[in-house]
């Protein structure tokens, strides 16, 4: 016995508990079960009636059904924009407007009345849609519907300080230094 393999005798692996595999098998099953689709229903043989036809065709059928408009838009789809402002009466109100919404925490629709009036001769709307992306102001709020933006944040700062708004200032060294940006 020259070419044969002598090989020494092992005690036979431990096997797992068959209750153990039965229920990865139990599970495995479930999981393809539920990923068949439906049995095909067929529709009734013509000849059925169903009850909702033998009523008369006057009720519903032939009524005009007006739906508001306002369930033509869905849930979640984001308001409209309000139409830009650029009168300075015009713009301040809104600035007010959103100011009060803003700290009531209506951050979106505060946002929305800045958009609106930032082109506006008044650059405090641009230090106001600033303060609205940023972290800071956010977190003074005792709720707050919208999401900060810092990067976003730090171009409004900029932009209102550069139309004049100094109070924009320390707000955007403060930005600089949270986003770790030089001067």
């Amino acid at each position: 016995m020259t070419g044969a393999v002598h090989r020494t005798s092992r005690p036979p692996p431990k096997r797992r508990k068959p209750i153990r595999r039965a229920r990865t098998e139990t599970t495995a099953k479930a999981t393809i079960a539920s990923a068949e689709p439906a049995p095909y229903v067929t529709a009734p043989p013509p000849s059925a009636k169903r009850a909702d036809e033998t009523r008369p065709a006057t009720d519903m059928s032939r009524q005009k059904v007006s739906i508001p408009a306002t369930s033509a838009r869905p849930a979640h789809a984001p308001e409209p924009p309000l139409p830009p402002v650029e009168e300075p009466a015009a713009v301040s109100q809104m600035l007010s407007e959103g100011l009060i919404l803003f700290e009531e925490g209506k951050v979106v629709q505060a946002r929305r009345r800045f958009v609106a009036a930032m082109n506006g001769p008044v650059p405090e709307v641009l230090l106001a849609l600033a303060r609205s992306y940023d972290t800071y102001y956010l977190s003074r709020l005792p709720t707050a519907d919208g999401a900060p933006d810092m990067q976003r944040a730090l171009q409004l700062y900029e932009r209102a300080l550069e139309r004049g708004a100094s109070e924009a200032a320390p707000d955007l060294d403060r930005t600089r230094g949270i986003l770790k940006i030089p001067r």
